[in-house]
C-alpha cells in the first residue's frame, strides 16, 4: 500500500513541477511602464485550465502526503525484537588505534 501511495506521490510531484514550469507569470505580459495599472486594479480575470490543473496537483499532493504518514504510522512494530547487535572487533583482535 505505502508503495503504491509513494510511487503516486513521485508522478503528482513531477506533474507539479511541470505545471508550475509551463506557466507564465503574472507580469510576463506588461511592458516596462505599460499596463500595470490595468492589472494592478483590474480584475483577476478567470483561471486558465493550467492553474486550475495546478492547484488540483498540489491538493493531490497535500492528499498523498498525509495518506503516506498515517499509513506509515499504523504499520506494527515487531514487538520483543532483539535489539541491534554491537558493532564486532576487527578480525584478529586488534583493536584499532
Amino acid at each position: 500500500m505505502v508503495g503504491i501511495l509513494v510511487f503516486l506521490h513521485l508522478v503528482i510531484c513531477f506533474l507539479l513541477i511541470i505545471a508550475v514550469m509551463i506557466q507564465q507569470g503574472k507580469g510576463a505580459s506588461m511592458g516596462m511602464l505599460g499596463g500595470a495599472s490595468q492589472s494592478f486594479f483590474g480584475p483577476a480575470g478567470s483561471k486558465t485550465f493550467l492553474m486550475k490543473l495546478t492547484v488540483g496537483l498540489a491538493v493531490g499532493f497535500l492528499a498523498t502526503s498525509i495518506l503516506i504518514t498515517l499509513v506509515s504510522a499504523q504499520r506494527p512494530v515487531a514487538s520483543g525484537a532483539a535489539p541491534a547487535a554491537p558493532a564486532s572487533a576487527p578480525a584478529g583482535g586488534q583493536t584499532p588505534r
